[in-house]
């Protein structure tokens, strides 16, 4: 067998949790559409990983994930021994503000979030732990966007990007204009461009030696965030402050 067939079927297998993750319980036949696999591969790789007790096949036939993920979550989140401390400040932070606060590290396009703290508002929030934003959109991906250390030229490239909400920024002009306000605001502000109803803030985080390390937020009723944006701001920047000292 060649070396690159057993990484191929990982990259599938990685395929369809991640889809799984995102959609919920899915039937071959829907998996074979989305992760673009026979549907006679789909039903292999389903036993698979079953063997493997990553999923499970529902009495529908749908194929669903285990509660093992929440065992092998709670270890790749304490393995980031980096952010052992921010559970206190994103508890802090959440209590303050009565907003969801999240931290997000950034992996390729997008900003995955690591922890949250759930706050008193509402449960719709897209962003979740183990869930990700895409760059262009959202408090957290935009921050890491404009921030990051590889810069936004080779990303904002393949623009235009695909519209979530009627006030999502989809091209390379929208986005640029972006990264050079939030830079220079210090925090980025998401209004309705990921889910309609919902506003979040995000700030940087940096490393002592001024590397990107991540993304603090905080997310609630758009409302919210457009009456009382400096009082949330000011919060959020000073949770951001108190994190840093903790890389």
């Amino acid at each position: 067998m060649s070396a690159d067939k057993p990484m191929a079927i990982l990259a599938k297998a990685a395929d369809v949790t991640e889809l799984l993750a995102a959609r919920g319980p899915l039937g071959p036949a829907d998996i074979a559409d989305e992760v673009n696999m026979p549907r006679s591969s789909v039903y292999r790789l389903a036993d698979a990983l079953g063997q493997a007790q990553l999923t499970e096949t529902m009495t529908d036939s749908r194929v669903r994930l285990t509660l093992r993920w929440l065992r092998l979550a709670d270890a790749a989140r304490a393995s980031v021994t980096e952010w052992t401390e921010a559970r206190r400040v994103l508890d802090e932070l959440a209590e303050t503000t009565g907003q969801t606060a999240f931290l997000s590290l950034p992996r390729g396009d997008e900003a995955v979030c690591l922890d949250w703290a759930r706050g008193r508002a509402i449960n719709v929030l897209i962003l979740k732990p183990g869930r990700s934003l895409p760059l262009y959109a959202g408090a957290a991906g935009r921050i890491t966007l404009a921030f990051r250390d590889e810069g936004s030229d080779d990303y904002l490239a393949q623009a235009p990007f695909p519209q979530l909400t009627p006030v999502t920024l989809t091209t390379a002009a929208q986005l640029r204009r972006d990264v050079t306000e939030t830079r220079d605001r210090g925090f980025s502000i998401s209004d309705e461009d990921v889910t309609i109803g919902i506003g979040a803030l995000g700030a940087p985080l940096h490393s002592r030696a001024g590397r990107f390390n991540g993304a603090l937020s905080i997310a609630g009723l758009a409302e919210d965030f457009r009456s009382g944006r400096d009082d949330l701001a000011a919060a959020l920047l000073a949770s951001a402050r108190s994190l840093i000292s903790l890389d």
